[in-house]
């Protein structure tokens, strides 16, 4: 899926339109007119929950007792309209750089 905007565009591999819009977690990826690009992972806080009770089954992040994630935002629903208006927001908050790691060129 690609969203295009005037100064740069939001790519995500992973989007289907039947996925779990409250209990999901996707890779975001932005890349500027100018080659800059950036990714952050973004959850559900229902994806996170969900996360922690795997991990106590499977002994992860010591049986469940912590989640951590380089480069995470947190989403209220895994939507378009939510994915493209936090990107926009960072930005116009000057947070962007902040939270998505890079920036990588190629």
């Amino acid at each position: 899926m690609i969203i295009d905007r005037k100064e740069y565009k939001i790519t995500w591999v992973d989007y289907d339109e039947e996925l779990d819009e409250l209990n999901s977690n996707l890779d975001i990826h932005v890349e500027f007119k100018n080659g800059k690009k950036y990714v952050a992972t973004f959850f559900t806080i229902k994806n996170i929950y969900s996360l922690f009770e795997k991990n106590k089954t499977s002994g992860e992040c010591a049986n469940g007792t912590y989640f951590w994630a380089t480069d995470m935002v947190i989403i209220a629903s895994m939507t378009k309209e939510n994915i493209v208006i936090t990107v926009e927001n960072l930005i116009n908050e000057n947070e962007f750089e902040l939270i998505f790691d890079g920036p990588f060129q190629d």
